[in-house]
């Protein structure tokens, strides 16, 4: 993730990421802390490895759904 448009500074310290901002307000803040949440999500992610399901469903008309090139690619006929 890039976060260079925010006014937040990110280091390392002996081993932790560390954020920091200067005067800030509640708006602020609460950048700060969703970028602290991004980076913990980060981390969690590369150690867990998270897998997602996706589920077809629809409304009213039937789609039918193929998976082609080797996992790669779903087709989606009917839509």
């Amino acid at each position: 993730r890039d976060f260079k448009h925010l006014p937040i500074e990110l280091y390392t310290c002996s081993g932790e990421v560390r954020a920091k901002m200067y005067f800030a307000k509640s708006k602020q803040l609460s950048m700060l802390r969703t970028v602290c949440s991004h980076i913990s999500n980060l981390f969690e992610g590369v150690e867990k490895k998270f897998q997602y399901k996706m589920r077809l469903v629809y409304a009213h008309f039937p789609i039918n759904a193929t998976i082609t090139n080797g996992g790669s690619t779903v087709e989606l006929r009917n839509f």
